[in-house]
């Protein structure tokens, strides 16, 4: 039995491993189609979310076949309530976090771009802090200060009135995090109701017809090239459907915190695919604040296990 549950840990801590090195890949093909292909980054993000709703759809639709039986599963179109709570999801977390993490991927790239996102650990934080009206404690003002210093050190590469990094990309990064705050604070109930995978595919389809309403990329010319294709191939296949199976079967196997931990690896797969596969030079400064933004991460979920 002990052997068992010790297999099945590996095996599930492998999984997210390999979840966060799909999430990475899907972030290198994004900067590819962005810098090296000149795709327009509103055109990209539409096929994109449009693709990967369809795929999580789908991928839903078989899992929750399997055990419909004996689970039986709600609609969400059966409630009003839930149903408006899902398009919100969709407009204000999935389609302001991805259209600003693109962005920030144009302006500098793919590791930077997701270092700065998960900042929004620190500010679900702060918010929870000011909604409970509690001050931080030691470990969690460590970790706010960490941050703190990383965006810094990222945003003017340690001297003060300096910007090292191009002012659109941290603004862009800034405003993902905060988006990506409320992607991960607004769905809680209806992620429990119906499943993550459930309400994410759907959220991500509608963000992306959404989306195309504005940038009508359909009157776009672009060239299909197996460069393209293997490109999106990478966004989409690997980041979002390979990426979304690994981690929700690893997840299957390990606590909540343990596995929420493990998928914070994704900024460190990021950065070093980014350098390893598409070339980009990171300075000293660029790694140090890496070092502190993802630090104060770990930090954070390592004392919320520690506290659980």
């Amino acid at each position: 039995m002990h052997r068992l549950t010790k297999h099945k840990e590996l095996l599930g801590t492998v999984s997210i491993i390999i979840a966060t090195l799909c999430w990475g890949f899907s972030g290198c093909s994004g900067q590819y189609l962005l810098h090296d292909l000149a795709l327009p980054t509103p055109v990209v993000l539409c096929i994109r979310q449009i693709s990967a709703g369809i795929i999580l759809i789908l991928l839903d639709l078989i899992f929750r076949k399997k055990d419909s039986k004996a689970h039986p599963h709600p609609s969400i179109w059966q409630s009003r309530e839930d149903t408006m709570t899902l398009v919100f999801f969709a407009i204000f977390g999935i389609c302001l976090t991805q259209f600003t993490f693109f962005m920030s991927i144009y302006y500098s790239d793919s590791g930077t771009a997701t270092v700065l996102q998960y900042l929004s650990t620190i500010i679900i934080l702060i918010v929870t802090c000011i909604r409970t009206r509690t001050l931080p404690k030691k470990t969690e003002t460590a970790a706010i200060v960490a941050a703190v210093a990383g965006t810094f050190i990222i945003s003017t590469g340690g001297r003060p009135g300096n910007l090292a990094i191009s002012g659109y990309a941290l603004f862009f990064g800034l405003i993902c995090a905060f988006s990506y705050s409320t992607y991960t604070l607004i769905p809680g109930k209806i992620v429990r109701t119906y499943s993550a995978k459930y309400i994410v595919g759907r959220g991500m389809l509608i963000s992306g017809i959404f989306f195309s309403i504005f940038v009508r990329p359909w009157t776009y010319s672009i060239d299909i090239t197996p460069q393209v294709i293997l490109g999106f191939c990478g966004l989409i296949l690997i980041g979002t459907a390979a990426g979304s199976t690994f981690y929700h079967f690893g997840a299957s196997l390990l606590p909540p915190v343990k596995a929420g931990t493990l998928a914070n690896f994704d900024p460190v797969s990021s950065v070093i695919l980014t350098a390893l596969l598409l070339g980009t030079r990171f300075t000293a400064a660029d790694l140090i604040g890496f070092f502190f933004i993802i630090g104060a991460v770990f930090l954070l979920n390592i004392y919320q296990v520690k506290k659980a």
